[in-house]
């Protein structure tokens, strides 16, 4: 049956289904998502399954959630509460892409193909539809049906359908292949890379509808701590924050304690009245009238909270502040981080929202960053993109080799080298792989520095370590110098290093690495798949 699903808008009632065809034991070939070019009337059309099996080609048409009809308009509520309306009910849908299926295989594949039996099946795996004369019993699959196991439900439409066509003939070997062929035949073609990163991209620039209802929160309350994994916008949203304060005539300060940070934060703000220093730069300030706290866990120690206190109007108990941090805490990062010191901050009791979809990373990035360290990443809703590449390498030599490999694959993907950035969880560029590169031999690679932040992301490729690129992204990143990932500050480095690309995700391991990364997914493989399962609704 199914190897694999379509590569995109697969819906969680799709998946169920295909686990289920996936479990079976009927003898054919499924497909899932199958296009149709041409269709009566319309321009387009697409079948969620078709079942090419030993004696039928079966379609099947899947509707998950609320399945309605009053007065011959149908209604379709998914999980999420969305809603959608349809004079065209399932049952017509199926049937006329079913025709149009028969009469584009039959152009392709000539008269042969008329003696080959067709027919369709409706399946609401979360519903039981009321029997109706519009529609036999035998082409519908309902919950009860589908709970106790697809293979009857598709036998008793087999039996239907072969009964209503006389004279039809077995899909012998041949014609099967030749219909598999036509139907999916095997290809590699696909949009140039920095295309695709393109359309992830516009789905990024603009705020989500949780980021305005948190704004909408914040701009309420005096005190807050704002939580969220890699990806789920938070220095975006920290930036729009201090913005926002500002043009009500607040005087803000925005701090991090990142240098590089703090240069990204200053030109992402540039030609607003907010004022961006980094925590070791406060010095003696006239305190603020708001204060915002990007990657807020990096500066819970004492003595960093007594700086930023004295920089806010009324101080921790009576001023406007707000820290965002990520749950994930990377408590390792900089080696001091005190839980009492977040404590004592929580202590004020601000309101502490939760941001919970990750806007930045794809869903491929997503999942492989919490299958390999546990980290929560959000729901991710920025869609689908290339699969993320985990090559295996020997020695430092090889390790050059596939990454110079992988950096001439992205050139010809035209891919732009300021869209690249080359992360060391090492963090050394005297002994990175990445020194011995060509284009560092050229000086075409820029390392990382508040400088280069503060034009990211540059007009080259880029290497970073993983500290100081927290907080930052690219489109485009390679994760090398992995000695080891076992350890707490290992593990919450390969977090932010995975975390960092919007598009692509490409990583070097070496075996002892990628026996420590497989221990690793056995972990956390099952949060993994909950959270790639609700992306995917």
């Amino acid at each position: 049956m199914p190897r694999e699903l379509g590569p995109a808008g697969i819906t969680s009632s799709e998946r169920r289904v295909f686990e289920a065809l996936s479990k079976s034991v009927l003898a054919g070939s499924a497909m899932h998502s199958l296009n149709l070019p041409a269709h009566e009337y319309k321009l387009t059309a697409e079948l969620d399954f078709v079942l090419v099996l030993d004696e039928l080609i079966l379609a099947v048409e899947v509707k998950g959630g609320q399945v309605s009809c009053h007065d011959g308009l149908w209604t379709y509520s998914d999980r999420a509460g969305h809603r959608r309306t349809s004079r065209e009910g399932p049952f017509k849908q199926v049937q006329s892409a079913m025709y149009a299926l028969r009469e584009r295989l039959k152009a392709r594949l000539g008269v042969e193909v008329d003696d080959v039996a067709f027919g369709y099946l409706v399946v609401t795996p979360d519903v039981d539809l009321a029997s109706s004369f519009e529609w036999d019993d035998e082409t519908y699959c309902g919950r009860g049906p589908f709970n106790r196991g697809i293979e009857n439900a598709i036998d008793r439409a087999r039996k239907y359908w072969l009964g209503k066509q006389a004279n039809k003939f077995p899909i012998g070997k041949e014609l099967h292949a030749r219909l598999m062929h036509d139907l999916r035949p095997s290809f590699d073609r696909s949009p140039l890379l920095d295309a695709r990163a393109n359309l992830l991209d516009a789905t990024m620039v603009r705020l989500t509808e949780e980021q305005y209802a948190r704004l909408d929160l914040i701009s309420d309350e005096p005190r807050v701590v704002c939580s969220g994994g890699a990806g789920t916008g938070k220095t975006f949203l920290a930036a729009e924050v201090a913005r926002r304060q500002a043009l009500l005539g607040q005087r803000v300060l925005f701090t991090c304690r990142s240098e590089v940070l703090a240069a990204f934060a200053t030109r992402t703000l540039e030609g607003t009245a907010v004022e961006v220093r980094a925590a070791s730069d406060l010095g003696d300030v006239t305190p603020y009238d708001v204060l915002v706290v990007d990657e807020a866990q990096d500066l819970m120690t004492f003595d960093i909270l007594e700086d930023l206190e004295q920089a806010v109007v009324g101080g921790w108990a009576d001023g406007r502040w707000t820290m965002f941090l990520d749950q994930n805490s990377q408590a390792h990062l900089y080696g001091d981080f005190d839980p009492d010191a977040l404590a004592y901050v929580q202590s004020f009791r601000p309101v502490k929202p939760t941001l919970r979809f990750n806007c930045r990373n794809t869903r491929e990035i997503a999942f492989q960053t919490r299958a390999y360290t546990g980290a929560d990443t959000g729901v991710a809703t920025a869609g689908t993109g290339p699969e993320v590449a985990f090559v295996a390498v020997d020695d430092q030599q090889a390790e050059l080799a596939a990454l110079e490999k992988h950096l001439r694959s992205l050139t010809e993907q035209e891919v732009a080298p300021e869209h690249i950035t080359i992360v060391s969880l090492r963090g050394e560029w005297e002994t990175s792989v990445a020194k011995g590169l060509r284009a560092a031999r050229k000086g075409r690679l820029t390392q990382m520095s508040p400088a280069l932040a503060s034009v990211w992301p540059g007009g080259g490729t880029t290497w970073s370590s993983a500290v100081d690129i927290k907080g930052m992204e690219n489109r485009f990143v390679c994760v090398v110098d992995i000695d080891s990932v076992t350890t707490g500050t290992e593990l919450d480095l390969l977090y932010v290093a995975l975390s960092r690309p919007r598009a692509g995700l490409w990583v070097a391991t070496s075996p002892h690495v990628k026996e420590q990364l497989g221990e690793l997914f056995k972990q956390h493989l099952d949060g993994a798949m909950d959270a790639y399962k609700k992306a995917a609704v």
